[in-house]
């Protein structure tokens, strides 16, 4: 029976680096596992879709995704036997952080069409939900630490936890949508626990592949996981979003300060 593994973030619990894993790795996956990433359910547009979803949470944006994500699989050849692994955080719907109202509430509507769709076009499966999760005060100080760099938040880190109080936190999440899919295997990984692990945020899906020994020796590590900004850098981040400069010297200035704070960390190394 084919394999399927869908990994829906959850975000800022090392996605990024577990999507380095598989992209590095995607020649060693080929033959085995068709594989969906980042660079394409964005360039499509389903995970615009997606989120959108997440914020509205209408049938017609529900059916957009269906139609979306049906259309990305149609045309990827899956043989007589290969599986598929999916990794896409905003498949669980927009950063909470900017949809406080909603949260993941939508995450388990997106989880039940992909599974759908996936075994319309794949037949019976043996498919896993994976979800990463973060212990939650840590997880809310990587939102935090996220927002201060791309947006132009302006709330202190007490504001802004006790603005997402009300949500969930991620192993909650994981908890509703395994209640919404009792058939469906929901797996779960601790992101504090996979920084310990040989392929760090990649180790579950190099459990997953079941590879040839002589491949899995093959296998190559993600990008190591970058270093959260000093609380110091966090600061002066908050202080340049609250002042009156215009967008683009803002973001001028944020870069100048990241690169700094990076250029830092090598030479005291």
């Amino acid at each position: 029976m084919r394999r399927v593994l869908l990994h829906l973030g959850l975000h800022k619990t090392g996605t990024t680096v577990a999507q380095s894993f598989l992209y590095k790795n995607r020649q060693l996956i080929w033959p085995h596992f068709s594989l969906i990433l980042p660079y394409k359910t964005r360039k499509t547009g389903i995970a615009d879709i997606a989120t959108r979803h997440s914020i509205y949470r209408l049938h017609s944006t529900l059916a957009e995704f269906e139609t979306g994500f049906r259309a990305l699989l149609d045309p990827i050849d899956f043989g007589t036997r290969r599986g598929l692994i999916l990794s896409e955080e905003n498949f669980a719907g927009l950063r909470p952080s900017r949809n406080s109202a909603e949260g993941y509430g939508a995450t388990p509507e997106l989880a039940t069409t992909l599974v759908e769709q996936v075994t319309d076009r794949l037949g019976p499966v043996d498919l896993t939900i994976y979800l990463s999760l973060r212990q939650r005060e840590d997880w809310l100080r990587s939102l935090w630490a996220h927002d201060l760099r791309r947006t132009r938040l302006v709330q202190d880190y007490d504001e802004f936890r006790e603005a997402l109080n009300h949500l969930p936190s991620p192993k909650e999440t994981a908890d509703t949508l395994q209640d919404r899919l009792p058939l469906v295997k929901v797996q779960t990984e601790w992101m504090e626990d996979l920084r310990k692990r040989r392929f760090g945020p990649g180790a579950p899906f190099a459990t997953f592949l079941n590879l040839p020994r002589d491949k899995m020796f093959k296998l190559v590590a993600p990008e190591p996981h970058k270093a959260r900004p000093t609380d110091e850098v966090l600061l002066e981040l908050l202080e340049l979003n609250r002042s009156a400069l215009d967008d683009a010297a803002l973001m001028a200035q944020k870069k100048a300060l990241i690169k700094r704070a990076k250029d830092d960390l090598v030479s005291q190394s």
